[in-house]
């Protein structure tokens, strides 16, 4: 009996030992666990750094974790940072096996101070937080490196004006940094008026031994209103990218600089000025003649180029050129022209005139007043006028004429008659032979070649006579067909002449008018097949209706017939 009790002892005391072994083992392994789970740790590069000195901040976990587990927003009051670096991995030394996940931040702090960087929980683990001290400057070479090497400048080309006058306002940035974003805002002020002229203007160049890059904007500045106006200077934005060799990332700083504000004396129109206001230093009016003659062809095209360049001047302030030109001619505008030159603004326009009638015309000057504000009085500009002397043009161009005599030349002569002369004298007989045969072969080779010549003269004769023949709406049919605008253009003035009051009268007008401005105008195109049809069913309409009215006439004569 005692020997089965103490069987049953060991027995008891044996499993007893072996589930406290498990528990042991269970609870070292728990609290290897919760040891495992609190590291977790942030470290800086250096704690006591200058406003936006870089310096770098390393946080790490023991353990596989999301890379996207680490928040950085608790850095936003008082701290720039960059996108992290993230690097993961896995070793296994010795039987052991070691995971980590790390996160490096380029930080740089924003201001001078003390400042906490907080404690950063990453799943279950949680870092310590740090103190930094920031100062002006960590040491002597940090005071250089934490001013940016970014100057910008303006500078405008007058500060007194008048109102409606423009001055040139120039931006130059120099920039010695890697940056992002950058932007440049335009300068402003009240009752001013700002438009950037042309593209920026870059160039590379090297500053004791450092490379930088200077981009060149101008503006337009025009005042609006009179008085003294405060103009804001332009404004450089951007990040400035920062980070030290070694690091695993970089930050955006953010980084804005203002050209100094600048002062407009800005004066009144003068209530004695009289015409359109033009304030400007400069006003320059040139005008073109082609061709530059005094006189000229019914029918023939003058063209007439004026141009116009005001200094300090918004495009919106040229004036409208409006020429009043007699009934005698026919004006075609093309499109004007605008532009910029250096400081002067400009405008060309150029005119087509064609004379309708004969005799003596006058196209009329110009005069343009402005207010010289360089010398503050008013001044007035002017181009002349041109009198030219029109003559009847030529039988394809003017009115219609009636038949002329054809003037033949007598082209057939006929040779006289040879008469042989019978000579005894058998010496010299053959030589006078041979002669009179060599002179009657001449003859006659000469009368065949001015036979020729009669024909081809006789042939030009009858051409010239079958155009003096052409009545003015055949004259336009054909030059329609042959696209001769300037005989179309005439041979319509010798049809209105002699057809007034005609019911298609405007209808042919309007369509005539298109086919020139489509011929005359600076972008030149062909005529539509519409217009063209159109035109073309209106001018055999109406000779259709002429033949009509002369065949009518011809059957009312009674045949004449001789005595």
């Amino acid at each position: 009996m005692i020997i089965l009790n103490m069987f049953n002892f060991k027995r008891t005391f044996h499993m007893a030992t072996h589930w406290l072994k498990w528990l042991f083992l269970g609870w070292l392994l728990s609290f290897s666990m919760s040891s495992y789970a609190a590291q977790a740790v942030a470290t800086v590069s250096k704690n006591i750094v200058g406003v936006n000195e870089v310096f770098q901040l390393t946080i790490s976990v023991d353990d596989n974790v999301n890379t996207n587990a680490l928040d950085l927003s608790v850095l936003d009051d008082d701290f720039n940072y960059g996108s992290p670096s993230v690097s993961s991995g896995t070793s296994f030394v010795n039987g052991v096996v070691t995971r980590q996940t790390e996160w490096k931040i380029a930080v740089a702090a924003k201001e001078i101070g003390e400042f906490t960087i907080p404690s950063f929980r990453v799943g279950a683990s949680q870092t310590d937080p740090i103190t930094m001290t920031v100062m002006k400057s960590a040491n002597k070479t940090a005071t250089s490196s934490s001013k940016p090497e970014i100057r910008i400048d303006a500078e405008s080309n007058k500060d007194h004006l008048y109102v409606g006058e423009s001055i040139r306002y120039t931006v130059r940035i120099r920039i010695g940094e890697q940056m992002s974003q950058a932007a440049l805002q335009a300068p402003s002020g009240d009752g001013l008026n700002v438009k950037q002229l042309g593209e920026d203007r870059q160039v590379e160049t090297v500053l004791n031994g450092r490379r930088y890059l200077i981009i060149t904007r101008d503006y337009q500045i025009t005042a609006n209103k009179a008085g003294d106006i405060l103009l804001r200077g332009a404004k450089f934005t951007g990040n400035l990218i920062k980070g030290n060799r070694g690091f695993g990332s970089t930050l955006q700083i953010p980084f804005e600089q203002q050209a100094d504000d600048l002062t407009l004396s800005v004066q009144a129109k003068p209530a004695d000025y009289q015409g359109l206001w033009l304030p400007t230093e400069a006003l320059e009016l040139e005008q073109q003649w082609q061709p530059d003659v005094k006189e000229i062809k019914v029918g023939e095209p003058v063209s007439r180029t004026i141009t116009l360049r005001i200094k300090n001047a918004e495009q919106s302030s040229l004036p409208n050129l409006n020429l009043q030109y007699p009934d005698s001619v026919r004006v075609y505008d093309e499109t004007p022209i605008y532009g910029s030159d250096n400081d002067f603004t400009f405008m060309t326009i150029k005119q087509v005139i064609i004379p309708r009638q004969a005799g003596e015309i006058t196209l009329p000057a110009l005069s343009i007043n402005w207010w010289n504000t360089a010398s503050s009085r008013q001044e007035t500009s002017n181009i002349d006028g041109l009198t030219l002397t029109v003559l009847p043009g030529d039988p394809s161009t003017q009115a219609y004429l009636p038949p002329q005599a054809l003037q033949l030349d007598n082209a057939e002569q006929v040779p006289g008659n040879v008469q042989t002369e019978i000579i005894h004298d058998r010496g010299w007989w053959p030589w006078l032979s041979l002669c009179l045969g060599l002179l009657w072969v001449a003859t006659v080779l000469l009368w065949l070649t001015e036979k020729n010549k009669s024909k081809q003269r006789t042939q030009k004769s009858d051409s010239k006579y079958h155009e003096s023949l052409l009545t003015p709406v055949d004259g336009m049919i054909k030059s329609l067909e042959q696209n001769q605008p300037v005989q179309l253009q005439s041979y319509f003035h010798q049809w209105s002449r002699q057809n007034p009051n005609h019911p298609r009268f405007k209808e042919l007008d309007t369509a005539i008018q298109n086919i020139m401005k489509s011929h005359y105008s600076k972008n030149k195109h062909q005529v539509s097949e519409q217009i063209q049809r159109k035109t073309l069913e209106i001018m055999q309409d109406l000779n259709k209706n002429t033949v009509n009215i002369v065949k009518n006439k011809s059957s009312a004569l009674e045949p004449i017939t001789p005595d």
